[in-house]
This record gives structure tokens, sequence and C-alpha cells, in this order.
């Protein structure tokens, strides 16, 4: 909902002497106000007058409510408008059925809707009206000057409310996520050239479910501080015992698996499958980096590349075996991210990825990077076609499909694919063009990117460096009886800046050089290591980075918009578990924004779009949410189809029933409690499940700041309460309000 900040209607003042409002609506008047804040809806109630009764005897001065439907993402309120030629209008008490049609024939009004609800619980008329001569302005003018008429406004339109900017400090780099415009690694983009994701996750369903994206790739930083939360973990295995536990063929497979090198270490042997499992889900408000764009799904490593960067159809089918196996084991793998491409036509791969589809998994293939029509130069897997796959072009922040991105028929979308800012791994050793496994010691020295020839020191003993090494990286075997901390304090008395230490057995590297002042020191496998040493001399590039700041980065690529569309079949799988992976699939396709520089270049002639997969009729309403309730599309966010006073839009942003006349966000219950020599003012109210509450006070509504009052409370159906000590004893006045947080 929109944050013009006006109000509609006005407060009412009742008396009351009960202790408890049962039922508050049935004596207190409604207000409902728009006002400009971050959250969804608030209420607001003040504190009973203190006064000398005792807590069994009350004296309530001036009871109201008010509901109020905010802003989400707006800095300021934005200009108001309104739909021209109406107003909405509260009629004096004591005005009947015939003295409203008397003024709606005075002022001749087109149309006049009664808010049943509001009349009842306010005891006067409330309407909505139309002139078909006059502006809102004149029209206002004339109804406040009928002595019939206690109120009349215009009839403001509203924005939905959307998600809240993530707190991630570098999601103003993220313009596929959100693009306003801004310049993005040197190049200015076009506003609303993005996949609407804040629109989308405001629209998402609050009840959460584990959904698994599988990423066929070079592998994942599983200690980045930006995916390790979101990490899928298997549940039948063991961590390092050695032991095939859940009896599926493979031990220790406790987050996926190497493929490539026949191993339960799925860790990036380069940068490539850590930056799309970013762009996928990297962790979203934790404060770090970035954020991707389905931040609750669960990410699946599979490593199909051990270095460099081809990996072989064996490889590639030995890991889609893997998902289905996992997928009818159980393990709600939803898309399968295949951001890789290149030419020749596979049957067994093809058959390889036909099951992934019986097994009910949308499986999003790159389109590639030639810069070439797939319909004429094939590249595969894209070109497989099969009912579960989508083929995913790239586009630029201009809305232009990417100069480097294939195109044609075989392509079925867009998604944005230029100057994508993501992940990359904590630590990295480079190569040539070859990058291989590493892990940090703990204690090691940190380097943004350190360059130097690499040199073989044996077990790293004294004696053993050459004086080369001076101002390079030393190679160093594990070993001899050194420990990590003498082999590493020897090398830098010989002038090395950097040092990798490889295994001499099979085993885990999970090493640490012991606190103190290190040069930057890489853990590499065994197998890695003696065929380092054996292309020696070559040159070499170290990365060991402290903190997430310093490990994302921009890369381009059809590989690099593909994760989107695995996103958003993981948001798809959110919002409609139900469907199968064919619907899923048209469900993307079917609600791209379409994109003129995109028509005929990719068969939807359009780009992914979040908002428009969650809310197919774009009534503001989630498609999860109307058909739940009404069982079709199409429903009118206006209606109020209970005649409770709350329309659709207001029923579904407070979680409440638009089927259920008793179902509305009201302070339901509230009551004075001794404390010692204080009295406190404890309310309670409903709540849904998956919405989070905020109660907030104030001393004056006039020129006040609303206070948080306790902890943020999470909806379960069940109603909450808070409490605030002293307060009728220590505050004659006081005010409160309880505000949607989340979803």
């Amino acid at each position: 909902m929109g944050g013009e900040g006006s109000r509609v209607g006005q407060a009412l003042r009742h008396p009351a002497t009960k202790r408890h409002l049962k039922n508050p609506l049935a004596r207190i008047g409604l207000r409902i106000e728009f006002v400009p804040a971050p959250m969804d809806c608030a209420l607001a109630i003040p504190c009973p007058s203190a006064h000398a009764d005792t807590p069994a005897r009350v004296r309530l001065a001036s009871v109201w409510l008010g509901l109020a439907l905010l802003a989400t993402h707006a800095a300021a309120a934005a200009p108001a408008t309104w739909v021209e030629g109406e107003a909405l209008v509260v009629f004096k008490p004591g005005s009947t059925a015939a003295s409203v049609r008397q003024a709606s024939a005075r002022h001749r009004l087109e149309a006049v809707r009664e808010f049943a609800g509001l009349t009842r619980e306010r005891q006067r008329v409330c309407c909505h009206v139309r002139s078909g001569t006059q502006t809102t302005a004149a029209l206002i003018a004339e109804l406040q000057a009928d002595p019939a008429v206690e109120l009349a406004e215009p009839n403001y339109r509203r924005r939905l409310a959307g998600m809240p900017v993530p707190n991630d400090p570098d999601f103003p780099k993220l313009w596929a996520l959100h693009n306003t415009g801004q310049t993005v690694n040197g190049f200015p983009g076009t506003a609303g050239a993005d996949i609407r994701f804040l629109d989308a996750w405001g629209m998402a369903n609050p009840v959460p479910s584990e959904i698994v994206v599988a990423v066929l790739d070079s592998g994942i930083d599983l200690t980045h501080p930006e995916l390790a939360a979101n990490l899928w973990t298997n549940p039948g295995e063991i961590a390092g015992d050695g032991l095939d536990n859940d009896g599926n063929g493979l031990v220790d497979d406790l987050h996926g698996y190497d493929f490539a090198d026949h191993d339960a270490d799925p860790t990036d042997a380069g940068l490539h499958g850590t930056h799309v499992a970013g762009v996928i889900a990297a962790v979203a408000n934790n404060g770090l980096g970035t954020c991707g764009a389905a931040p609750h799904a669960r990410l699946m490593p599979l490593k199909i590349i051990s270095s460099g960067s081809y990996t072989n159809d064996n490889t590639v089918i030995d890991a889609l075996n893997y998902v289905v196996m996992m997928k009818t084991r159980g393990v709600n793998i939803v898309a399968i991210n295949a951001s890789f491409a290149d030419q020749g036509d596979s049957t067994l791969l093809r058959d390889a990825i036909q099951a992934a589809a019986e097994a009910g998994l949308v499986f999003c293939a790159a389109a590639g990077n030639a810069g070439s029509d797939n319909t004429a130069n094939p590249v595969y897997p894209a070109n497989f076609r099969l009912p579960n796959m989508i083929v995913v072009a790239a586009s630029d922040a201009d809305d232009q499909l990417a100069s480097f991105s294939n195109y044609g028929t075989k392509v079925d979308l867009a998604a944005p694919g230029v100057d994508i800012y993501s992940s990359i791994p904590l630590t990295s050793l480079t190569c040539g063009s070859t990058s291989y496994a590493t892990s940090a010691l703990l204690y090691s020295g940190t380097t943004a990117g350190l360059i130097g020839t690499l040199h073989h020191c044996g077990f790293g003993s004294p004696g053993e460096f050459p004086p080369g090494v001076s101002g390079n990286i030393a190679l160093i075997q594990r070993g001899n009886s050194l420990s990590f901390a003498a082999k590493v304090s020897n090398a830098m008395n010989a002038g090395a800046t950097a040092a990798i230490i490889y295994n001499n057995t099979t085993g885990s590297t999970d090493w640490s050089l012991g606190p103190g002042t290190w040069i930057p020191t890489l853990a590499l496998s065994q197998a890695d290591g003696i065929a380092l040493a054996a292309a020696l001399p070559t040159a070499a590039r170290v990365v060991v980075v402290a903190t997430p700041t310093e490990a994302d980065k921009f890369r381009s690529g059809t590989s690099a918009a593909t994760p989107y569309v695995s996103a958003a079949i993981a948001f798809a799988a959110r919002n409609f578990p139900h469907e199968t992976a064919v619907q899923r699939v048209a469900r993307i396709l079917d609600n791209v924004t379409p994109v003129a520089a995109l028509t005929g270049m990719v068969r939807t002639g359009g780009r992914l779009d979040l908002a428009r997969l969650v809310d197919t009729d774009s009534n503001a309403l989630p498609d999860w949410w109307e058909t739940g309730y009404f069982g079709s599309l199409g429903n009118n966010p206006a209606d109020d189809p209970d005649g409770d006073g709350f329309t659709n839009l207001q029923e579904y942003l407070i979680g409440s029933q638009p089927d259920n006349p008793a179902s509305g966000l009201a302070i339901a219950h509230t009551e004075i409690v001794q404390n010692g020599a204080n009295r406190d003012f404890r309310l309670s109210f409903p709540t849904a499940t998956g919405v989070t509450y905020r109660v907030e006070r104030n001393d004056n509504l006039a020129v006040g700041t609303w206070v948080q009052l306790g902890s943020e409370v999470s909806g379960t159906g069940n109603p909450a309460t808070a409490s605030d000590a002293g307060a009728v004893t220590l505050h004659p006045r006081r005010f409160y309000r309880v505000r949607i947080v989340a979803p």
C-alpha cells in the first residue's frame, strides 16, 4: 500500500467503565488512516487515564481504535493521488437510508456504495460516492457544505506494500533486483529494468518450507558468510564419520558432493559456482554484502568441475542421477541450475534431464555466450528443449539483450546477466587458467589478490627453501613431523609472501596455524598439490579475504542470468507448492515483462518478472491468497465480501480472513494489572501465522515518538499479549498501536 499520508475517516470517543474490552469494535469508533512508514499496518489505542479507581473498576477516559495501512519502502510520503470525481463520505448520526438517497440526488451522485461493516461499527452511514460532472475537489467542497455530511474526502489510490529494502549494504549494486536507474560498475541503468524482487517478496506466502536448488557447477565456498546459512544439509548423514549413513551410495554427502573428484567436499574449484549460488540464495537482511533472489532457498552444491572451466557429460549425468535420487527420497529439490553450455548433442545427457523431468524437477539452462542464434548454432543442454526446461538469455540494466548472449526461438526468456554482483570464494588459488579448491588455515593472513611464482619447498624445513622463494609463494607438503606453524614460520623467514600446504593423505584440510601474525596460507588437497608440484615453475594468484565485503565481484554472462530463473522457480515453489514442474515452467514463461528489445530475440519476448508470477492477474492480491480464500483469481481488491469494513486488500495485508466478518486487526482485550506499587497496562490482539507484529507506545499522538514495547511477536494464529510496566500509575495518557513488520 502506498504512503500518501492522508486520513480516511475520523476517530470517535466512547466512554467505557469495563475492565475488559471483550469486543472493542462494538464500543469504539473505527478510524482508517494512511501514513508513511516502513510497515504494513497498525492499531492504536490510548492507555486508560490514571485514576483513583481500583484495578477492579477502571475508567477509560477516551478510547479509540485506528487501523493504518502503511508504505514499505518509500523514504518519504509520495504526493497523494486519488480517483478523480469520487469521494468517501460519512453522514452524521441519525441519517437514514432515505436521507442518504435524498443527499445523493441533491449532489447528482452516480453511485452510492455503502460500507456496511463500517456503518454498523460507527453507527453512521459510510459510503463511496461518484460524480459524473465534478472534480474531486469540487465534489468534496460541496459535500462538506451539506449539513447532513460529517466527513468527505478523496478516494485515494494506494500502492501495494512491497518487501522493505534489505539491510545488506551492497543491495544498491543489485540492479537486477531493484533498478532505480542507479549507476552500477560505471554504467547507468533504466528504472524498472529489473525482476521486481521487492514487489514479489512483498506478496510472498509467509508459510516457510525447505526448498532446495541443486547447483551443478564448480562447487560452492561452504564457509562463505553469505551462503553457509543457506546450505542444504542431508538429514540422513553424519558429518565426517566416513560412513554412508543414509545408504545412498555416497559417503559423507552432508551438503552435496564432488562428482568431479569423487569425494564429499564440494568446495569451489574456482569462483563460478559461488557466484551463481549467491545470485540464487545469498542470505538477506544479515547486514553483510548482497542478497539472493530467493534468500529463503537451500543450496545443494554438486561439483562437476575440478579445475579449469570444463566438465564432462559423465560427471553431469552422475550429478543429475544424484538429484533425482535425493528428490525421490523426499528432499524438496525444485530446480537444477545448469550455467554451462557447449556443442555436442548427447542422448544420455538428454535422457538424464528427462529423468529429472519425470521426478518433478525444473532444469534451468544457460543459452550460451557466443552472441549467436541457438536455432542455427545449437548448444547443449539448452537445445534439448524438454518440457521441464527453461533456457535463459542475458539482458542488461537498460533492458537490452546483452551483446554476448545467445538468442532465438530456442531461447525462452531473458534475465539480468550483465554486471551481476555476487559472492566469490573467500579463498582461491589460480595458476594460469586452472583454479583449485582451497581453504584458509585458521589464523591465516589475508590478501585481496597476491601474485607470485610458485616454488616447491619440500616439507618446509629451513634448508628446503630455495633463494627464489623470496618475494614469491611457497608450495609445501604436509608431514615430516613439522607443525603447520613451523612450516609457515620457516617460509616467512625465507621471504615468502604466501604459503600453500598440500595434504599427504586424502583426508580433511581443516587446519590451524594458531594465533599469530602470518602470511596468507592456503590448504590444498593431496592430488592437486602433486599436480602443481609436477607443473612447476608456474605463476600463481592467491586470495584470502577476511570479510564478505571483499568476497563479491561483478560478473557477466548467461551463466549469471540463469540463476535468477532458478531462484524464480524456488520462489514459485514457496507460493504454489503443489504445482508440477511443467506448471512452474508455464508460470514463469507466461508472466514475463514484455520488452521491445527482446521481441523476436527470445521466444516469450520478455524478461523474468517475479512479481507477475505470484500475482498473475495484477490485482495486488497474490494468487495463492486469492485461490486459498475464493478458489479463483480476479477478485476485486476493493471489495468487502464479509462486510466487516475491511477490503480484500486490507484483509490480505493485515493477515485477517476476507470471508469471516469476525476476523480483523483489532486490539481485542485490555486490562489493568497490579505490579507491586505500580499498575501495568496489558493488551492482547489476534495474530496470523507467519506474520510478525510490533507493539509501540506513544505519549502524544500529535508530536510524540512511537517507541517499541517489548520484543516483536511472531504470529501463531492465537492471540498475543504485550504489557507496559507501570503505565497506568506513571503515565496519565498513553497510546498504543500494533504494526505488521513482516512478511
